[in-house]
């Protein structure tokens, strides 16, 4: 007889918040700029994040669309830092400049989207003319005394960049995050033989990659009979009409009304019942979206947790203590 996995966590710790679907670009891997536009009331996310506290979550991953495209972004990420939450913004850069000053210290995570060290090939992914932006976005960003990170979607066509862009990160101290695409909006997956590239940087200085991720991938993905996703148990995905998503943003089969009761929502019979099928639905089989598996993997303890925990104390390493030992010695000659 199979050994259960122990569990120790019960409440969410992640909330994925869509305050915007607008977006300034047209990714060739994304599909959300056709949906309507639409951002979200910023005294709804107020009162949402005073009961995600309640709930137990502590990171909140503002996204969208392109979240700086909020009028109000400066004033819900400020009151996410008042409540005391963990806060990520992972954006395009094309309005990173105008707005850094007033985004100051309020971001916790910062990930300007590189797909190309080749400007035309970086703009030909993104759909619009950014690569440049991003550049200047980095800058601004550590004049600041911010310390961003650059997220690369690897696919079968920018591949070939890994080496490069592992380079431009070590020497510039700056951490790579390589996040291969999966299959969404008909995307196609990286190859094993790409999922192997990647896995072969892991080790490098000032680059990340979730080894939890790349084993359910080569596995092929969540199984129906036995799943590893624990998205409803580990993460409130909030749309900007400010809707409870279930059992998640990329497979929402449900959209629930929080009309300022997230709490009490949460916590109803039917999300509990949901939760019980998560990732069990007919949509969940093959799936590796990983902004759900990564906080699943804290869910159990598995080989998938130990690996992605050692993937994460690597990167504490090297961009908390590698990179600030290397900048100490070479202000000191």
């Amino acid at each position: 007889m199979r050994t259960p996995m122990r569990r120790w966590i019960s409440y969410p710790i992640l909330c994925n918040y869509y305050i915007t679907t607008r977006c300034n670009a047209r990714c060739v891997f994304c599909d959300i700029h056709h949906k309507n536009g639409k951002d979200a009331d910023p005294e709804a996310v107020f009162r949402n994040l005073r009961d995600l506290k309640k709930l137990g979550v502590r990171f909140v991953d503002f996204t969208g669309g392109e979240p700086l495209l909020h009028p109000h972004l400066a004033d819900i990420l400020r009151e996410a830092k008042r409540l005391r939450f963990f806060t990520t913004v992972t954006t395009n850069g094309l309005l990173y400049p105008k707005y850094a000053e007033k985004l100051r210290g309020m971001i916790d995570l910062l990930h300007f989207s590189l797909d190309s060290p080749v400007p035309d090939q970086h703009d030909a992914i993104r759909g619009v003319v950014c690569f440049h932006h991003v550049m200047e976005s980095l800058t601004v960003a550590e004049a600041l005394g911010e310390k961003p990170d650059i997220l690369f979607t690897v696919t079968e066509e920018n591949k070939q960049h890994l080496s490069e862009m592992a380079r431009s990160a070590q020497k510039d101290r700056r951490m790579l995050l390589l996040n291969p695409v999966f299959p969404y909006c008909g995307n196609k997956a990286v190859n094993k033989k790409t999922l192997e590239e990647i896995l072969g940087m892991a080790s490098c200085p000032y680059v990340y990659v979730n080894r939890g991720i790349l084993k359910l991938m080569k596995q092929g993905g969540n199984r129906t009979d036995r799943p590893r996703c624990r998205a409803v148990t580990t993460t409130v995905v909030i749309s900007p009409d400010n809707c409870l998503l279930l059992p998640c943003f990329h497979r929402a089969s449900q959209r629930i009304p929080i009309d300022g009761h997230l709490f009490k929502v949460h916590h109803s019979p039917f999300v509990q019942q949901v939760r019980k099928r998560e990732g069990r639905f007919p949509f969940c089989g093959g799936c590796t979206i990983s902004c759900y598996f990564d906080p699943s993997f804290t869910y159990g303890m598995d080989g998938y947790f130990f690996l992605s925990q050692i993937s994460k104390v690597k990167y504490v390493w090297d961009k908390y203590i590698r990179a600030s030992a290397k900048n100490l010695l070479k202000s000191r000659g």
